[in-house]
């Protein structure tokens, strides 16, 4: 395993971490903690965890086992994680601390196709 994938699995770990923290403190804050709802939660972080390390057997797999094919699968499936897990976050946020939702700091990790309010921007 490369520093890069190292790296990887680290922030993705991190990234369902603060997205599982978001997601108690905006439960919190709302008055609704539910033991089924953070079951729920940490199920579909377990099959976040569990596809790393599927993604990771298959790409070192690859070196011993002929699949037929070779293709780099933790840097893919690390991405995808992290995007889901960073609008994860920015959502939670946003119900957090309302103020944040139209603001400037949220809107950087926002892409230019999409407005502050969630509607596609046509121009």
């Amino acid at each position: 395993m490369d520093k890069t994938e190292i790296a990887a699995l680290a922030i993705v770990g991190v990234m369902i971490c603060l997205d599982y923290l978001t997601g108690v403190i905006k439960a919190a804050k709302e008055h609704d903690i539910s033991s089924t709802r953070m079951r729920e939660g940490l199920y579909h972080k377990s099959a976040f965890v569990l596809t790393m390390a599927l993604a990771e057997i298959i790409e070192h797999g690859q070196s011993v086992i002929d699949l037929g094919f070779t293709v780099p699968i933790v840097m893919p499936a690390g991405v995808y994680i992290t995007l889901t897990e960073i609008a994860s976050i920015i959502e939670n946020l946003g119900q957090i601390n309302p103020e944040l939702q139209g603001s400037r700091l949220l809107s950087l990790f926002r892409s230019g196709k999409e407005e502050p309010n969630g509607t596609e921007n046509t121009q």
